[in-house]
């Protein structure tokens, strides 16, 4: 409820496809990437969320929240 009108009306467009919305120039990690250095691509590149590839495929993905609760474990 406290997204624009306009913007719901989109969402809810059935002839609006990923494609309009999607970002192409994503940032990826494998699996033995260090998390400081997912920090620090979060912090550089100003995401949220950065995927996990395996061989080129999805196999995960690690958040801002899933980094802060990786800290809180080690302190």
């Amino acid at each position: 409820t406290d997204l624009a009108p306009e913007y719901l009306n989109m969402i809810k467009s059935e002839r609006e496809k990923v494609l309009h919305v999607m970002h192409s120039n994503v940032v990826s990690v494998t699996e033995e990437t260090r998390l400081g250095d997912i920090a620090k691509l979060i912090i550089s590149k100003a995401i949220k969320r950065v995927p996990v590839l395996r061989d080129g495929k999805l196999v995960g993905i690690v958040s801002r929240a899933d980094l802060v609760r990786a800290l809180a474990q080690n302190s």
